[in-house]
């Protein structure tokens, strides 16, 4: 007669407790860790030019904390009635930072200790996070005019000698009436929409876990009343 063959262990039995309690915890707080990690990348996106604008005389970018770069042709150099410098708010993203290091802190309790309350708090957290990072794209979209306005051409003869120069050492042409000249195009770039991108897709899935989380709190609690 056959002897049945021994049973084998499945990998799970395999696997020692607290690694089996490690890959539990992953797989129910791997949102979090995503969130956690797009939050930290949106922080270094946020140094990176989120508007363009450019005029004649010159090119600005501004990041998120509406820190301007600007390069100038000096069209403007002898002009008394030159355009004025402007400044771009960007107390947006100070507070967005601020989320950022909320949803990072909250995360990792998150993940770690398996708590909900913190899973909740990441999920608000990252909520108010993809809403500062919004304002603050609006915020640069509505400033592109004013940085436009500081990259013109003054109101007196400077900026006209300024032209005439350039056309005389190459750099450009006079632009004589019904020429038509081409400037490069200003808005906001690539940098403004992928954060909003990578804050909202973060936003969803922490709030997605905290929501299931937060329904398996209530059945438990119902469970014990019944």
């Amino acid at each position: 007669m056959a002897q049945p063959a021994p049973l084998q262990p499945t990998r799970s039995q395999l696997m020692p407790d607290p690694l089996r309690r490690s890959a539990r915890t992953l797989k129910q707080t791997w949102p979090y860790a995503v969130a956690a990690v797009g939050s930290s990348i949106l922080f270094f996106m946020m140094f990176q030019p989120w508007m363009r604008a450019s005029g004649w005389d010159g090119m600005a970018t501004v990041n998120a904390f509406g820190r301007i770069t600007r390069t100038s042709s000096h069209l403007n150099l002898w002009s008394q009635a030159a355009p004025p410098g402007t400044k771009v708010n960007g107390v947006w993203a100070i507070f967005a930072t601020i989320a950022i290091l909320v949803v990072v802190f909250a995360a990792i309790q998150a993940i770690v200790h398996g708590s909900d309350a913190a899973g909740t708090v990441t999920a608000v957290a990252a909520v108010v996070l993809a809403v500062l990072v919004l304002v603050d794209v609006l915020n640069l979209d509505n400033s592109i005019p004013k940085v436009q306005a500081s990259l013109g051409m003054g109101k007196d003869l400077g900026p006209q000698i300024g032209l005439v120069l350039n056309a005389l050492r190459g750099k450009g042409s006079y632009p004589w009436p019904g020429e038509a000249v081409s400037l490069h195009p200003a808005g906001l770039t690539s940098w403004a929409f992928a954060a909003i991108a990578v804050a909202f897709v973060s936003a969803a899935l922490a709030v997605t876990r905290a929501w299931q989380g937060g329904l398996r709190e209530i059945v438990a609690f119902v469970s014990k009343l019944a």
